[in-house]
């Protein structure tokens, strides 16, 4: 249906819009899809399943066994460490790799030198079914083009590898020299062997089928050995490689190291940088040496210093300062006996003399004795007091001296180490890359030597669990699951097809295709009727005379109250089957036209797309209606086609297109159906011309306003299709009301949804749509349970094709 155009609204505009429908899926259109399809699933599951099993029991019978290998044997410790053995668990992508390995062509090349089997002719001819081997040609020859384009498709993704030459002319020799049969034998030992991964452990089964047991767990225990085998050279190979590379680095590093060594003995010598046993410069080492002495110089200096400015402080008062102190005098550091007996002597009687003034006062008896002996004191002190001065003063004279000799020294030994600390910093830096080499030749030497022990070492962390033995039963061929897979591969490719076919499945089949997907209105089913045999010609009856025509029954009509037309002996197929649902489905096309009330209903017969069947419908419904006392008049207006004109051999007669042109009167050209009430005015000899559709549309207006005062109760007007031409819609503009024909199972839901969606006119004057050519056995498989056309194959007494009129 057309689109309606509504105004804008701004109150409606931010209104939340309605939710769609849940999407669902139809469980009854889901089985009747299931049902109508069930040849197309079947049919190929069971002709694939037949031919799996036929294949499979046709196929000679294999043997298939196994030996297991340990990728990650656990070994003690200490073999561990003296053959270089990781302990780690060995991943999933090292299990991978050992699969590569067992599939490999050097692999394969050392089973066949190991066994010899290129030269067994069980196992290069081995036995096989003509049938398997036709079997095997055909799937070939399907899927070659699959194969070859995943061949182009590699090609072009993978980037070409660059090869030499040279590298390619010695290929093409070596593969010159291998044998034709090697070769073969070592591809069936490569399309056989098997490797999988048993559980989740570190352990593969390696298996190899046969139709030979004895060759079977020949070839799988051969793999075994030859795997432990391989691990071993390729580890011996690897370690020897590796320590040829250490011995030639080893040398370069004694080189390297020797010539550092070397530049840095004669840098030092060049530069006069003597250095000690501990690793130091001379230089340094006698700057640090002076550092040290000016630092004990200094000390000493400060002492002397210490000690002189205590004698000065002593013999600053003289005598008379000694004499009139009240307190004792005290002189530290070291001094001498003589002094330090003069110093007490001193004190001793500064001491009495005070406690005597303290206790009985000056004027005691004793005072002017120890005064005197007092001053006699002091002098004596006072002398030996500017002794040890003098001494002081010449011990701080030698201090002062040294401390200018070394500071003398220290500055010159300092600026000769300036001029020497570049070349210093580049003699540290010759010595350490000596060092450093030397603990890279030391450490790679260690490595060189572990590395040769490994070499020779004859363990690795691959060993054999179980070898293959013999086996007893056939492994192979599986008939049940091949036969099984082969069914179930029908059954998928039966459900592809089937479901490619319902999604191609757009055409009409029943009522509610067309009411779901337009608004016209379903009418009925037209099935196709049998054939009915055309009666032989007598004669053309003269214009002037009147043939009764007969009813159903076999009673003869009344009389026409004007003279018949020239008539034709050809059959109505809906009159010799009355009762059929050919005939019912006219009956509810009749009862939509009377619906409408006109006095005379013009109708017109037309058809979504070009189909000759519509001329049929047409026909028949003009000889439905022409059962009573009038006449139909059936008029051909589709000029190209001429399907009805054709139909009843009057293409050669003069009609419609020759009154449109004016050559002659309608009534003139008219035609009679022998033994019914059907006239017909066929299409005529004339082609039409640019103005054809309007003048046929006058026309038939004039015909149909003639036709009222005539004795035609009717007109049926074969209308030409809607689409493509669109001569079809001006003729249907100019009639009352018509009728669409689809054709059943051909005419698709889009073209009666976009039909007439566009022109509301002709929407309104369409009566419905038939389907024409209905099988009727097939359209059951398109209804859903409880739908009203199921009753179309009801009891036989209501319809049958039981002809009622026969010998006409």
């Amino acid at each position: 249906m057309g689109r309606e155009l509504k105004p804008y609204d701004g109150n409606m505009a931010y209104i939340e819009a309605p939710a769609a429908p849940a999407q669902t899926i139809d469980l009854r259109r889901l089985m009747v899809a299931l049902r109508r399809q069930r040849t197309t699933i079947v049919l190929p599951a069971v002709l694939l399943g037949m031919l799996g099993l036929t294949y499979s029991i046709a196929k000679p019978e294999t043997y298939t066994t196994y030996s297991s290998l340990l990728l990650d044997s656990n070994v003690n410790r200490s073999v561990q460490q003296a053959g270089g053995i990781a302990s780690a668990a060995l991943p999933v992508e090292r299990i991978e790799n050992a699969r590569v390995v067992l599939e490999s062509n050097k692999l394969a090349d050392d089973v066949l030198n190991l066994t010899g089997l290129q030269e067994n002719p069980s196992f290069m001819d081995p036995p096989r079914s003509a049938f398997t081997s036709a079997i095997g040609g055909f799937l070939s020859t399907v899927f070659w083009p699959v194969t070859w384009i995943r061949d182009q498709l590699v090609a072009l993704t993978t980037p070409a590898d660059v090869i030499n030459p040279d590298d390619l002319m010695a290929s093409d020799a070596t593969m010159a020299q291998v044998d034709p049969a090697r070769r073969l034998a070592a591809a069936r030992l490569r399309g056989e062997i098997r490797v999988d991964r048993i559980g989740q452990s570190s352990a593969v089964a390696v298996s190899y089928s046969s139709h030979d047991p004895e060759i079977a767990a020949q070839v799988a225990n051969a793999y075994a050995d030859l795997y432990v085998q391989d691990i071993l050279a390729s580890n011996a190979d690897s370690v020897g490689q590796t320590n040829a590379w250490m011995r030639t680095r080893l040398e370069e590093l004694q080189a390297q190291a020797q010539a550092a060594a070397g530049a840095a003995e004669r840098f030092a010598a060049e530069n006069s940088l003597v250095e000690f046993s501990s690793g130091g410069l001379l230089t340094e080492q006698a700057l640090n040496e002076l550092n040290s002495s000016l630092t004990e110089v200094l000390t000493e200096a400060a002492r002397a210093r210490a000690v002189l400015d205590t004698y000065d402080r002593a013999v600053a008062g003289g005598v008379e300062g000694l004499t009139n102190s009240n307190s004792s005098l005290a002189i530290g550091g070291e001094v001498s006996d003589e002094l330090r007996a003069r110093l007490d002597s001193y004190n001793d009687v500064q001491a009495r003399l005070q406690r005597l003034l303290a206790s009985s006062g000056p004027d005691h008896p004793q005072v002017p004795g120890l005064q005197q002996t007092l001053v006699s004191t002091a002098e004596r002190l006072f002398i030996e007091l500017q002794a040890q001065r003098a001494e002081a003063q010449s011990t701080l004279d030698v201090a002062n001296a040294r401390v200018e000799a070394l500071q003398e020294s220290v500055q010159q030994a300092s600026a000769r180490n300036s001029d020497q600390a570049a070349n210093f910093v580049r003699l540290r830096a010759l010595q350490e890359e000596a060092a450093t080499l030397s603990a890279i030749y030391q450490q790679t030497l260690t490595r060189s030597q572990e590395i040769e022990q490994q070499q020779s070492f004859p363990v690795s962390n691959v060993r054999i669990l179980s070898y293959a033995q013999v086996p007893t039963t056939p492994s192979g061929p599986a008939v049940l699951r091949t036969a099984l897979a082969a069914t179930l591969l029908g059954m998928f490719l039966g459900m592809a097809i089937a479901a490619l076919r319902e999604w191609r499945e757009r055409s009409l089949r029943t009522s509610t295709d067309l009411t779901e997907y337009s608004g016209l209105r379903f009418l009925g089913h037209l099935p196709v009727l049998p054939a009915v045999r055309r009666p032989r010609a007598v004669g053309a009856a003269p214009a002037a005379t009147r043939t009764p025509p007969a009813t159903a029954s076999g009673q003869t009509l009344p009389v026409l109250s004007r003279l018949r037309p020239p008539v034709i002996q050809v059959p109505v197929p809906v009159l010799h089957y009355p009762d059929s649902v050919y005939a019912e489905t006219l009956r509810h096309v009749r009862l939509a036209g009377e619906a409408t009330g006109r006095a005379l209903p013009v109708t017109g017969v037309t058809s979504f797309h070009p189909y000759d069947g519509r001329s049929s419908v047409a026909f028949n419904l003009a000889g439905q209606l022409g059962i009573g006392m009038h006449s139909v008049l059936l008029i051909d207006a589709d000029s190209r086609g001429r399907t009805l004109s054709r139909m009843l051999g009057l293409d050669r007669k003069p009609g419609l297109t020759d009154a449109v042109s004016g050559g002659g009167n309608w009534q003139d050209m008219l035609v009679g159906i022998a033994n019914t009430n059907l006239v017909v005015l066929p299409c005529g000899l004339d082609q039409g011309g640019p103005s054809d559709d309007l003048l046929t549309g006058q026309m038939l207006g004039q015909i149909a306003a003639e036709a009222r005062d005539g004795d035609f109760s009717r007109v049926i007007v074969d209308v030409p299709p809607l689409y493509p031409v669109a001569q079809g819609r001006a003729i249907l503009h100019e009639l009352a009301q018509f009728v669409i024909v689809a054709e059943w199972g051909r005419t698709s839901r889009a073209m009666a949804e976009t039909a007439l969606a566009e022109d509301s006119l002709l929407e309104s004057r369409c009566l419905g749509v038939v389907y024409d050519r209905v099988n009727l056995r097939k359209l059951k498989s398109f209804l859903l349970p409880g739908e009203m056309e199921n009753y179309l194959a009801g009891p036989k007494s209501y319809m049958s094709l039981k002809r009622r009129m026969t010998g006409r």
